[in-house]
């Protein structure tokens, strides 16, 4: 036994029940994982904003198998009653499972009492191990405790849920890798003796500055290997293929992603490459403008099915509708072909505007009716926005209410109130790049800001740019390390 395990060794047996053998608990892990589960093999990571309901429901519909919460914080989830656990960002409902909630914590109590207010919603609670933010290392929680002098506490965490006769449910850890490969395996080894049951590498290091290298998957292997419970792995997938090659190359259970599934609701589906006819410059020209259509019309599928998923398990904050549209709709609004910014950049800055005349939201509790009318307001002025898009790139015709069997009006009322607004001139006013007009709903900042063609400041088009650049050389990155592995 080395230094982290003999840390914790004169707590045993002073606050923690008995857990079974090693034996025992490696056959429930497994069973857990089968039965419980269901086998997953490609599952949603726990993104903070990101992956809320209304989006882990759009990816369920598009092959995600397991979804996480957004890591919450034990301390003040603990003691949290209904309404603050929807304020936190915690919200499901009866088809969202298999579902794990995350907690990051540095208190064995926070952590089990947090996990005790959830288990009945959930099929296990997962500790955050790895969280590279600052304000994680600051406070002690998260990739913090991935220093060695907190192992101990650690180890205290996981034992003192996992150990627990009041917890029905089992105790998951998500976890970085570190710079030698041996120590991970030690942290890994350490939380399966204190009673882990299912294990998340991201196969990148805590450092932010390595935040965007390629996944070291070789890590994540050794620690598969060395383990006997079920090992996730994360980091370096940017689509199914990749995702496949990352489950071959490290021999884990099941492959996680956060990043790639926001450009991407059906990464896991995976999507054909149309191949030119001939070879001829026009070819491939064309085969390459067709791509983009339709790349374009698939991310606007997406949104308009998450926009009515919203309305169907309300979110909390418009922030995070906002960001997701602004990932899906990125990867297909167009470069200027100067390369000093985007063309379609006032479309994505109009999401800024959507529900900045809508008030206050109503009461997450007690207020039900309004609490929906409201969402569907901001729903149909998301709505609107991407219609601009879709009408100035020529995937849909100003007066088409739909496309295919995705409504541009989610209810009777929006249907009203964008007839209202096409009866407007200043809300025909806005010209896309085929010159045709861009219809939006009436009123709204978002209609105002597009119709009146507001330029986009530089800041936002460069700050697009880096988050663009950012996951290019991610995903190049991975490419290339992939390509070196293969040769060795």
């Amino acid at each position: 036994m080395d230094a982290a395990f003999a840390a914790v060794a004169g707590e045993r047996g002073r606050c923690y029940g008995p857990l079974p053998d090693i034996d025992s608990r490696v056959e429930e892990a497994w069973r857990f994982y089968r039965q419980s589960l269901g086998s997953p093999r490609f599952a949603c990571a726990p993104m903070v904003g990101q992956s809320e309901l209304p989006y882990r429901m759009l990816l369920r519909q598009s092959g995600c198998d397991i979804c996480w919460t957004p890591m919450l914080h034990a301390d003040e989830f603990a003691a949290a009653n209904k309404e603050e656990m929807i304020r936190q960002g915690f919200s499901t409902c009866d088809a969202d499972r298999p579902l794990v909630v995350q907690f990051c914590a540095n208190s064995p109590e926070d952590f089990l009492q947090a996990a005790l207010q959830i288990q009945d919603r959930c099929d296990a609670v997962d500790l955050n191990l790895g969280c590279p933010q600052s304000k994680a290392i600051k406070g002690g929680w998260g990739g913090a405790l991935m220093d060695e002098e907190h192992w101990h506490l650690v180890y205290s965490i996981v034992r003192h849920a996992a150990s627990s006769p009041l917890l029905r449910v089992p105790v998951t850890c998500k976890i970085r890798v570190f710079r030698d490969d041996r120590k991970t395996v030690r942290f890994a080894k350490m939380l399966e003796e204190a009673g882990c049951s299912l294990l998340t590498v991201h196969g990148r290091q805590r450092d932010r500055a390595l935040h965007h290298a390629p996944a070291n998957w070789s890590a994540i292997r050794a620690v598969r290997e060395a383990l006997r419970i079920p090992v996730m792995a994360n980091g370096g997938v940017s689509s199914l293929a990749s995702a496949e090659e990352c489950l071959q190359e490290t021999g884990c259970v099941a492959a996680m992603v956060a990043t790639a599934l926001l450009a991407d609701a059906e990464l896991f589906v995976g999507h054909p490459e149309k191949l030119p006819q001939d070879s001829s410059v026009e070819a491939e020209a064309e085969t390459e403008q067709d791509g983009a259509s339709a790349a374009l019309k698939r991310s606007v599928k997406q949104c308009l099915r998450y926009l009515t998923l919203c309305e169907d398990h309300l979110p909390w904050s418009v922030r995070w509708p906002r960001d997701h549209l602004r990932a899906l709709l990125a990867t297909g609004c167009r470069a200027s072909p100067e390369g000093d910014g985007c063309i379609d950049a006032d479309v994505l800055l109009a999401l800024d505007s959507v529900g900045s005349d809508a008030g206050p939201s109503p009461p997450a509790l007690g207020a039900e009716a309004d609490l929906k009318a409201y969402w569907q307001g901001i729903c149909q002025e998301f709505r609107d926005v991407v219609r601009v898009l879709c009408v100035r790139r020529g995937i849909c015709e100003e007066d088409q209410e739909a496309l295919e069997d995705l409504s541009f009006f989610g209810t009777q009322a929006g249907r009203e109130v964008s007839s209202t607004a096409t009866q407007c001139p200043k809300l025909r006013a806005a010209a896309g790049a085929t010159n045709s007009a861009c219809l939006t709903s009436g009123g709204s900042r978002a209609a105002d800001a597009i119709a009146r063609k507001v330029p986009v400041s530089r800041r936002y088009v460069d700050r697009q740019q880096q988050r663009a650049a950012a996951l290019r050389s991610c995903m190049a990155a991975t490419a290339k390390w992939s390509s070196r592995a293969e040769k060795q």
